[in-house]
């Protein structure tokens, strides 16, 4: 079995205390090795043709204080950061295709996002990309 050096971390963020966990262990497995961890913010939006300009600058606006908070951290630990945002009305999709078209070697996220008991009612985030994904997944508690 040949092993893998990790080169690019991929990190789903939405700004709650489980993807800042999701970070943090990406951190710690990117610093020994010099890899990059790329945070993306996926905001879910189910009708995208609909979308009003005014909606659209609000989300955008959300979604980099999501990415300026996790560049803060990352560059506080001496790691490299790259921010991406997008608007999908499919976040598990969106993240597992990011993930294969930009050659990311791990995706690192955590359990729950900021409505834990959507999961229950819709199906979680996480269990899609732990389903999905061609790409190895760890899950942070």
């Amino acid at each position: 079995m040949t092993y893998k050096i990790l080169k690019k971390i991929l990190v789903p963020l939405d700004g709650s205390k489980n993807s800042l966990r999701g970070l943090n262990m990406a951190l710690v497995l990117a610093k020994p090795v010099g890899a990059t961890i790329i945070g993306l913010n996926v905001s879910s939006h189910p009708s995208l043709i609909t979308i009003s300009s005014e909606i659209k600058n609000k989300i955008k606006k959300e979604s980099n204080q999501v990415i300026q908070q996790a560049e803060t951290i990352s560059k506080k630990a001496n790691v490299l950061f790259t921010g991406m945002t997008k608007i999908s009305g499919n976040v598990g999709n969106t993240i597992t295709t990011f993930a294969e078209k930009n050659g990311v070697d791990l995706i690192v996220m955590g359990s729950s996002g900021p409505d834990p008991e959507l999961g229950m009612f819709l199906g979680s985030v996480a269990n899609h990309v732990t389903i999905k994904s061609k790409i190895p997944v760890t899950i942070v508690k």
